[in-house]
């Protein structure tokens, strides 16, 4: 054997043990990973995930494919309210009192699991026959919405969305039957939730392709996957940078940076579009807190958007002002921009929250092509700032009455004293256009793309929208 040979082969060696010592570490570091992760989601009581695992696998082997057997799958709503209402400590209490109230419910030997946060596993055996496995779920649902006492006269109410899966009807593996009981989960959250729902081979359908990433949202909440991009708005006539809208992304794992058209629609279905209102502005202001100590002499406006499934949400001000005190901060210079104008009409909490709002500082934007020439006298009730327009109206192929409505918009905006703000402006033809319209202020790709923190910070020091 040649020396060549030889060394070619103790690489190949070399290179196997290297890939052999990553896999034993690589696992060993993912079970420990593990074991932490039930550490801290034990209950006295409650079997965690790998041995409620563990019971359902073996009772599977010894009855084989002609036994079966039902799962009842719970999954509190909105749990992540408490958690920003009395803190992580303060709802890990409540949650141990709601899984008291949930294994009274439970016949004697059956047991609870928890498999995540505020998901709940319950395994029933041939015992129990499908009629029976219903008739729990609806115990179990009484027992989670049983008012909780925390602490004088404050009292709490939970609600839960419940599936059932029977075996093999609805799966082979455990896998395929948290597969459909997770399906059915998320088509009682699509719906408002608090419901009881068996699992049937249509909801696959129904829940489509959503259902893989709603479970994983609760994950990328936990271990902070969202972040904020900020998209300049530039001051085209003093040359300045007026300010910057903050966008969500997800840096998913799997599939990079995912955009909010993949998982907004799923968050506002489960509630979890609250959670996103708060962190946003949080993480909004430290951004403006570092930039301001960084850029002292700059006032740049920060803009965040606000659904109106968000604005509906009565604690949204109350909350708001928290974090505002929190971060000793005033809302001057922080936008609220209100998308999907038309449903407004009929919400008359949603006036109000943004009635309080204004009341707090912010300033309000709305989506101008959400508008229309009968709901204009309705934008000068709600003591706005700003109205924002896309490029429709700069486009040849365009319609002239879209035109024409955007003269009016802006000399109504011009009147009004209302800032008006031109967004995805793409091309220098485009910008030259939206000048013609005595528009002042734009945003687009022609200035830039949404940048992340760091970059913004770069951007602004080397005042890179100048150079346009």
């Amino acid at each position: 054997m040649s020396d060549q040979l030889t060394i070619i082969l103790s690489i190949i060696a070399l290179l196997f043990t290297l890939a052999a010592i990553y896999l034993l570490a690589h696992s060993f570091f993912s079970e420990r990973k593990k074991i932490a992760e039930e550490k801290t989601l034990a209950m006295e009581g409650v079997l965690s995930r790998s041995e409620i695992t563990s019971i359902i696998t073996s009772y599977m082997a010894r009855i084989g494919r002609d036994g079966q057997f039902s799962l009842i799958y719970i999954d509190l709503d909105k749990f992540g309210d408490f958690v920003n209402a009395f803190g992580q400590n303060e709802s890990e209490k409540i949650l141990e009192k709601i899984v008291k109230n949930m294994e009274f419910a439970l016949p004697k030997g059956i047991k609870i699991s928890r498999l995540q946060n505020d998901e709940f596993l319950v395994f029933l055996t041939m015992d129990y026959d499908r009629t029976e496995a219903v008739d729990l779920a609806n115990k179990l649902k009484s027992a989670i919405n049983r008012s909780i006492k925390l602490f004088g006269d404050t009292t709490i109410n939970a609600t839960g969305s419940i599936a059932i899966a029977f075996y093999p009807a609805h799966g082979n593996t455990l896998k395929d039957l948290l597969d459909s009981l997770k399906i059915a989960t998320y088509i009682i959250k699509k719906n408002g939730g608090n419901n009881i729902r068996v699992y049937s081979d249509e909801m696959s359908d129904e829940g489509g392709e959503h259902i893989e990433y709603y479970y994983q949202i609760k994950h990328a909440i936990q271990h902070r996957e969202f972040q904020l991009y900020y998209h300049p708005m530039i001051d085209v006539v003093n040359k300045e940078l007026y300010g910057v809208e903050a966008l969500i992304r997800w840096n998913h794992p799997e599939h990079g940076l995912l955009s909010p058209f993949k998982f907004l629609g799923i968050m506002e279905q489960s509630g979890d579009i609250q959670w996103i209102g708060l962190w946003g502005l949080e993480t909004l202001i430290k951004t403006f807190q570092e930039l301001r100590q960084e850029f002292p002499k700059r006032m740049i406006y920060f803009s965040m958007n606000l659904s109106p499934k968000q604005l509906m949400n009565e604690s949204l001000p109350v909350d708001f002002q928290k974090i505002l005190k929190k971060y000793r901060m005033n809302a001057d210079f922080i936008i609220l921009e209100i998308i999907e104008f038309a449903v407004f009409e009929k919400q008359e909490n949603i006036f109000m929250n943004l009635k309080k709002l204004k009341e707090m500082g912010f300033k309000i934007a709305i989506d101008g092509f959400g508008l229309d020439y009968a709901t204009l006298s309705k934008v000068e009730q709600l003591d706005i700032d700003i109205i924002k327009l896309d490029n429709e109206f700069l486009k040849e192929e365009e319609s002239y009455m879209k035109a024409k409505f955007a003269t009016l918009l802006v000399e109504f905006a011009k009147k009004n004293d209302y800032q008006v703000i031109c967004e995805v402006i793409e091309t220098k033809e485009m910008l030259e256009e939206a000048k013609n319209y005595n528009i002042e202020v734009m945003q687009g790709f022609y200035f830039s793309k949404p940048l992340s923190a760091e970059a913004l910070k770069g951007y602004i020091g080397t005042e890179a929208w100048k150079n346009e």
